[in-house]
């Protein structure tokens, strides 16, 4: 049931019908929780039963924590989300590598790999478990005694598969007050779905058609198409994570909850570090609270150790976004970032070139190099192809080509730099008695009307055959 389904508006309308015409609290936690459980049941009945095992064993967990304050609970806590995360995500990868290791000494060496499937947002619902044991642990939080309350929290439905990443501490108050109905908040909600829905399908899903070609066979493009991928891929993965996000924020502006925004003009940073700042905001956070800082963050007395600190975080945070080398690389070139734009900043440089790489054009340019070049890893089919893409796109000028550019240029220009632009400034100051505003929401649905026509399965434009 994808956000971009009719399935999903339908239990949606149907969840906010009975969610706004119960008149008790309890009755309107029930109607979310049940919701929540068929849309996660819709994709697959063994991970439903299997994640309401595991909300129920945090639960008791942190009932424990919280009465004793005892780090062994807490420890098994983190032990047992992180063991369940990665026997599903990482288990084949780690047999993979012990037998690729093997077989450099035997090459009839062979393991064979288990029959997994990963469950569907595993790696945000036990984010969100572990910090909240943490928190639960530290006394930032109360634990919450009502488990509807707790289950709400890890299993409501706009957020569950992708996030945002949600905070015990911001989100479980807000299921405990009887929302009254704020006209202002749902049309809010709506405009937020809508942008969200614009950015997904108009933008996203048209630039997946370029991109999936020319990454499916690199070797067979241009350095000038290969190169274009590259950025379309860059903007596609923003808008299409952006606008899961604006559609998330959107759904759940309908009940009157408000979730953490997620992304902030992250090609607008003139710093890797400011770059993690707008970037997956929830994710960066959650890894500076409950891993850098674990780690020992920047009190260690060395800088070398706080160097160490940051690198092994994003490490980590590539390795959390897949069970690949490739994601590991991404994360330790953004990690690696880090550690030089910290050097950067206590280095005592001549003054003269500190001004020149701090000047915004120079200092933005440096920063995209970097995020786009990580993105080649974390797109790319294997580490080979990456370094195929490279080097197809450092090939001398005179051999590129531009026969691919057209549609990902009108893409790339004429939609995505007035949309992304729009989004931006309208989502955080939305005002729904603002004429402007209501003009450009009337705009996003044109656009999606235009979308359902062209688009059959969200991603191919089947119209213009014709």
């Amino acid at each position: 049931m994808l956000f971009n389904s009719i399935e999903y508006v339908i239990l949606l309308v149907i969840t906010l019908g009975g969610y706004w015409l119960c008149p008790s609290l309890k009755l309107r936690q029930w109607v979310v929780l049940l919701s929540s459980v068929y849309f996660y049941m819709s994709w697959s009945n063994a991970f439903g039963f299997m994640l309401l095992v595991v909300i129920a064993a945090n639960w008791l967990l942190a009932s424990k924590i919280s009465k004793t304050k005892h780090r062994p609970w807490l420890v098994f806590a983190c032990v047992l989300n992180l063991a369940l995360l990665c026997y599903f995500k990482y288990m084949n990868f780690f047999l993979e590598n012990l037998e690729y290791a093997a077989r450099l000494k035997d090459p009839d060496f062979e393991i064979g790999l288990l029959n997994v499937i990963l469950p569907l947002g595993i790696s945000f619902y036990i984010f969100e478990l572990i910090s909240y044991q943490v928190d639960v642990y530290q006394g930032k939080i109360e634990h919450e005694k009502n488990i509807v309350v707790f289950g709400i929290f890890v299993l409501f439905f706009p957020h569950l598969i992708a996030g945002p990443i949600c905070r015990a501490g911001q989100f479980m108050p807000q299921i405990h007050i009887l929302q009254k109905f704020d006209g202002a908040r749902f049309y809010n909600g709506i405009y937020y779905f809508i942008a969200g829905l614009a950015l997904k399908c108009g933008i996203a899903d048209g630039l997946a058609t370029f991109v999936n070609v020319i990454f499916k066979s690199p070797g067979s493009y241009s350095g000038l198409d290969n190169l274009m991928a590259v950025l379309g891929f860059g903007v596609q993965i923003l808008c299409d994570f952006w606008g899961y996000s604006l559609m998330a924020l959107g759904a759940a502006l309908l009940f009157g909850y408000v979730l953490p925004y997620n992304f902030n003009n992250p090609y607008g940073s003139l710093s890797i570090k400011d770059f993690w700042r707008r970037w997956h905001i929830t994710l960066s956070n959650w890894l500076r609270d409950y891993l850098y800082i674990a780690l020992g963050g920047s009190r260690t007395g060395a800088e070398w150790k706080t160097q160490r600190n940051l690198l092994l975080t994003m490490l980590l945070g590539g390795l959390w976004h897949g069970a690949s080398w490739n994601f590991i690389i991404w994360g330790g070139l953004h990690g690696s970032a880090l550690v030089t734009n910290r050097w950067f900043d206590n280095a005592k440089l001549p003054a003269t070139i500190r001004s020149i790489l701090r000047c915004p054009p120079v200092a933005w340019l440096l920063t995209m190099l970097v995020v786009f070049l990580a993105w080649i890893f974390f797109r790319a089919a294997s580490f080979s192809d990456a370094i195929l893409i490279i080097g197809r796109i450092v090939t001398p000028i005179e051999g590129w080509s531009v026969t691919k550019l057209a549609p990902l240029f009108f893409e790339l220009l004429v939609i995505y730099l007035p949309l992304q632009w729009l989004v931006h400034k309208t989502t955080y100051q939305f005002d729904v008695t603002n004429s402007t505003a209501w003009r450009a929401a009337l705009g996003f649905a044109t656009l999606m009307i235009f979308t359902c026509i062209y688009y059959v399965d969200g991603n191919d434009f089947i119209y213009f055959q014709f």
